[in-house]
């Protein structure tokens, strides 16, 4: 968790976070609304949103939900004026309607859970990886690239979300110095890599890779 609070705050994955807030103006009730970000992590993306609500003068009221204890501890250190919360996606410790928009970034989701969550034509606000994202890392580690699939599949199948629209962030980034081992350490790659090559990662002065995000827009389905 401190590994990704690292990198993100390197500014690596601005693009991200700039696609998401397009994302969040865009919809219904663009920043004055009330956002929940599911597996919220260490807070950066909560933090990219207050400042954009902050930059517009809006009232955008964040939530931020995550089952480990130390990435909300270091969320709570951040400037976010945010509710955090200790819990399981699975189990999201709000009532019904209660949540303008949702946002899942690289995280395990309820289908059920965010959508008792979410108002009448709420928002769902979901990335995931591309088929390039990180191939300048992962060809240190595999002879072939292996991407992960994210969790959209759950999504569309789930008769209570509606997708809306789907964009491609994609851009190349050069990782320096200690950030490298970061970002190894923040992805799943980390535990299929050999201590070889992490010290090989390690030793790198900048590593130059692809980054390739799908964010998608599911709107929960009007009852």
């Amino acid at each position: 968790m401190r590994s990704r609070q690292r990198f993100l705050n390197g500014g690596y994955y601005q693009a991200l976070a700039n696609g998401i807030i397009s994302a969040l103006i865009k919809t219904p009730l663009g920043l004055q609304q009330t956002l929940l970000d599911i597996g919220c992590g260490e807070g950066y993306y909560l933090q990219q949103l207050r400042h954009a609500a902050m930059t517009s003068n809006t009232h955008l009221q964040l939530l931020g939900l995550d089952i480990s204890k130390i990435g909300i501890r270091l969320a709570a250190k951040r400037t976010l004026s945010a509710q955090l919360l200790v819990d399981s996606a699975y189990q999201i410790p709000l009532f019904e309607n209660s949540i303008d928009t949702a946002l899942s970034v690289f995280s395990p989701i309820c289908p059920n859970e965010t959508a008792r969550v979410l108002t009448s034509g709420g928002i769902l606000i979901m990335v995931g990886p591309g088929e390039e994202h990180l191939t300048g890392l992962t060809s240190y580690i595999y002879d072939q690239h292996q991407p992960h699939e994210g969790n959209f599949k759950a999504m569309d199948e789930h008769s209570s979300f509606s997708l809306q629209n789907q964009t491609q962030i994609k851009s190349i980034i050069t990782v320096k110095g200690a950030d490298i081992f970061d970002l190894l350490t923040m992805t799943p790659y980390y535990w299929h890599s050999t201590a070889d090559q992490q010290k090989a990662l390690s030793s790198l002065d900048q590593l130059i890779t692809p980054i390739h995000f799908y964010l998608r827009v599911y709107q929960k389905v009007k009852s």
